[in-house]
This record gives C-alpha cells, structure tokens and sequence, in this order.
C-alpha cells in the first residue's frame, strides 16, 4: 500500500471550498453502484429512499396534483411525468400505477436495470439528466429525496433550463430540498473506519475517512477519502440548503411560478421546523 504521511492525509480531509467538486464519479462505480441499488431497497434503512410507506403517500398526493381527467386511463389521455433520478424506480412505478404515462431516468446501470425488470408500465432510460434534452413533452416533472440540492449552483441552473423546456405550457415542476433547520447547531466532525473485507466504498481492504462540514445556512458538505492499495479516490458529496424565499428566487430565474410550498413530498404542511421543503412550480401556459 502506499505510504502517506500526515501532510498527505491533511491535505485529502482538507475543508474543501463550498461548492468544490471532485473528479473521482462515484455513482456510476459499479460496486458503488450496487451498493446504492441495495440501500434504495431496503425498506428499514433512509439513506437512499423513505420508507415504503411514505413513498406510496407521496405518490397519491402527486398524482392528485394532476386534472383527474388527465390521470385517468378510460377518461382520456393519460398526464404525462418525467421522473428525474428515478433510482431503482420506486416512486416510478406508483406512479404509473396511478394512470400516469411515465417516463423514468437515471445514470445508473444497476438501478435502471432494475427498473425496467419490476415496473412494465414505465419508460426507463439511462441517461446523465444534466444533458437531457426534451421539448414540451411532460405536463409534471418530478426531482425527489432533495438531490436538487446534491447539485451545485452551475449544474442547478442549467437543469433548472432543461426542465422548463421539457415541460408542456401549464407544466408543473416538484422537487423537495433540505432548509437550514437541517443544519443548525452541528459542527465540523471527522471520523474513520478500518474495512478489511470491504465496505461500501469499494470491495477492496481500505481505510475510510469521512468528514463533514457546516457552511452556515448555506450548505453541508460531506469529504469522503477512501485509501486502499495503490492510492487514494476522494469524494466530496454536497447537501445545499434552501428558505422559502431562496429557492423561489433561483427557480423563477428560470421562468417558473410557485404553485405552492410543503413541508415535504407527501404535501404536508410546511413550518418552520421543518427540515424539507418541497416546493411545486409552474410553467407558465
């Protein structure tokens, strides 16, 4: 293994610049990969997905913000979703389930596969959403389990930008995020782990360093540092915050109307001590 003095593991937890992305892409990993198609699944664990549970109440209350007649399959033609990070396809194929005409993506092999394997009803297709590229094709898009912000402001806008022209006139954009709340009285910790037979990321024998940092009410940024036989993969994972009045700020910027705001993706009322956020936006018809 390779040596590393204390310079070097100073330099690899270093509070990294807010915002500050590395070149390492983890998610498309394979073992990373299958280790989050596990954790979306396990129905006891919140790492990845919510619970079954909400994830169904969440998708009645979505499906109930479409007209009745455009979700209905006798009534007429079906609303149209894009579902955005789709994942394993958990909100996806409820839903489908409820009469919507569903299209799912995400940049992960494993998930779209599995997918495409449990929800017949969907479209799935593997693909980076960052470089997506439709035109007034969907009546709602949705963005769930706050990766709006996992992204950084440059990557925020020009999604913001591919959204609003996917959408149809009229159409309704849903995403959820974190608030401020999320963050108030936690403090920069840093931690490490021995994983001789593996872990979560990679199968080899390594070392895991992990560290948080706390920008404020800004954001929340995770440096991951994973040592293993011939060198080192650093990670930098971000959970950006957000008020009422800031993400109302950013996403009008690219010419969406909020519809409304909630405390979170099942549509329960919002409040101040509410850790999410969710808002509904709409394109203007």
């Amino acid at each position: 293994m390779q040596n590393f003095s204390y310079a070097d593991l100073a330099a690899l937890l270093k509070r990294p610049e807010l915002y500050e992305r590395t070149a390492e892409k983890f998610w498309t990993d394979p073992h990373i990969a299958t280790q989050m198609l596990e954790a979306h699944l396990d129905p006891d664990a919140d790492g990845a997905s919510r619970s079954p549970e909400f994830i169904n109440r969440s998708a009645d209350w979505v499906a109930s913000l479409l007209p009745a007649s455009a979700a209905d399959k006798t009534g007429g033609r079906q609303a149209a979703l894009l579902d955005i990070g789709c994942g394993p396809g958990l909100y996806t194929k409820l839903f489908a389930q409820r009469g919507l005409s569903v299209t799912g993506m995400d940049f992960s092999e494993n998930s779209i596969a599995h997918a495409r394997r449990h929800d017949p009803d969907s479209e799935y297709i593997l693909h980076d959403y960052l470089s997506m590229d439709f035109d007034s094709m969907f009546d709602i898009a949705t963005l769930i389990y706050c990766d709006y912000g996992a992204l950084v402001p440059q990557e925020r806008r020009g999604l913001l930008d591919r959204i609003h022209k996917a959408l149809k006139p009229g159409g309704l954009f849903l995403l959820d995020v974190f608030t401020p709340r999320r963050g108030k009285g936690e403090e920069d910790s840093a931690t490490w782990e021995a994983c001789p037979d593996g872990g979560f990321w990679s199968a080899k024998p390594h070392l895991s360093l992990e560290a948080e940092y706390y920008y404020g009410e800004t954001a929340q940024g995770s440096r991951h540092v994973i040592i293993e036989e011939g060198g080192a993969r650093c990670f930098n994972l971000w959970n950006c915050y957000f008020t009422k009045q800031s993400l109302q700020d950013e996403t009008s910027g690219a010419g969406f109307s909020l519809a409304g705001f909630y405390a979170d993706v099942s549509g329960q009322p919002y409040s101040a001590d509410s850790e999410t956020l969710c808002a509904v936006l709409k394109k203007p018809a």
